[in-house]
């Protein structure tokens, strides 16, 4: 999977070194080599976890040495860390088209929880080490996803208050939630049921979009807060 550059390259990242091979912050790469080396970064994570993965084994799959890595990034830590914030920008990405694409609220608001949470969950449904790669995301990436996260509920609220509803800020703000919880539900149920990505799971998400729409327009009171 070819990784594009994205608004998020130009973000720091703060993570501790584990190597001490080169004291200063390494060179920014260009678009292009860095793209090829996060994607090599993310064959390797997937297929052989974090833990057993190591710079050299990133290197062999881009085709590259070692030291070459080693010029952009410090550790296999900083480099999962990179990739991690380039996955969030792929998926806000996504949110936004979804919520630019034609179709009723519910329809757009179900593709944007999915352009989310369904991209996570297909992505981690590819690799056996899903376990180790979420555990790392919390310790490594932490920073990523909470900004994504509140990235995705101001694009939520965004398309709510453009829909013209009439829902007060704090109205919107409970809706919304309500909103990321049906999409969080429904990608669970699906994943024990082993329907993911299936279109009923699809049509179940903008279902139960849809109710809570209609039941906040019939709320009075939502129109006041």
């Amino acid at each position: 999977m070819v990784i594009a550059p994205s608004r998020w390259e130009g973000e720091a990242i703060r993570v501790t070194a584990t190597s001490s091979r080169r004291a200063k912050a390494p060179a920014a790469a260009p678009p292009a080599r860095r793209a090829e080396i996060l994607a090599a970064a993310q064959r390797c994570f997937w297929k052989s976890g974090i833990r057993r993965s190591s710079i050299e084994d990133v290197a062999n799959e881009a085709g590259l040495a070692k030291g070459t890595i080693y010029l952009y990034f410090r550790s296999k830590e900083e480099l999962f860390a990179a990739l991690a914030a380039e996955l969030c920008a792929e998926s806000l990405a996504g949110v936004e088209r979804a919520l630019a694409a034609p179709g009723s609220l519910a329809e757009r608001l179900a593709a944007a929880l999915d352009a989310k949470i369904g991209h996570f969950h297909r992505l981690l449904a590819d690799s056996p080490h899903a376990p180790e790669l979420l555990d790392s995301s919390a310790k490594i990436a932490a920073g990523s996803l909470a900004a994504l996260d509140r990235s995705l509920q101001r694009a939520l609220d965004g398309a709510l208050r453009e829909a013209g509803l009439g829902l007060g800020a704090i109205a919107r703000a409970e809706l919304v939630e309500l909103i990321l919880a049906a999409g969080y539900g429904t990608a669970r149920r699906g994943e024990l049921a082993g329907k993911l990505s299936s279109a009923s799971q699809r049509a179940k998400l903008e279902r139960h979009v849809e109710l809570l729409l209609r039941s906040a327009r019939a709320s009075p009171s939502a129109r006041s807060r």
